[in-house]
């Protein structure tokens, strides 16, 4: 039922009715889904539906993390990558990443070599970076992809 319950207020959201959307995402948030969390943060971080409030989209994001959601881990890559909600650390934003890539999250593969390549919160590491690259184009990945064939990470 609640399954049924989420993808209505995905429903709600595409409709341009932001209100019911969050009502309903807050209410199963409430009941521990993290599915839900990431979306009431995904929504602050973006402005979608709602006012966009970095803090609230780290509270959220956290919680979602706390509760295994590779997205929401992802996303707390990003927010600590960029300091939205905290302060920028870019040693934790790939820590999160790397939380998130061992969760089968395609983007945050991508993304921990990107931190490999630039060194941003780890040493530079071109072969780490292409291993990391590899991984993302074989989970389908366009701009691991990319990197890879246009030789933009060090080949």
């Amino acid at each position: 039922m609640t399954q049924d319950i989420f993808e209505l207020a995905n429903q709600y959201l595409d409709a341009g009715k932001g209100g019911e959307a969050m009502r309903l995402f807050h209410e199963l948030a409430e009941q521990g889904r993290v599915d839900a969390m990431h979306s009431i943060a995904h929504s602050h971080l973006y402005g979608v539906a709602v006012p966009e409030d970095h803090n609230l989209a780290f509270r959220w994001f956290t919680r979602a993390a706390a509760g295994g959601c590779p997205q929401a881990m992802y996303h707390l890559g990003l927010c600590n990558a960029l300091g939205y909600g905290t302060k920028k650390n870019p040693a934790l934003a790939v820590k999160w990443y790397r939380e998130s890539a061992e969760r089968g999250d395609v983007d945050a593969v991508y993304q921990v070599g990107r931190c490999y390549e630039d060194g941003v919160g780890v040493a530079p590491d071109v072969d780490e970076a292409r291993k990391w690259y590899r991984r993302a184009a074989a989970m389908g990945q366009e701009e691991a992809r990319e990197r890879l064939a246009t030789g933009e990470n060090g080949e």
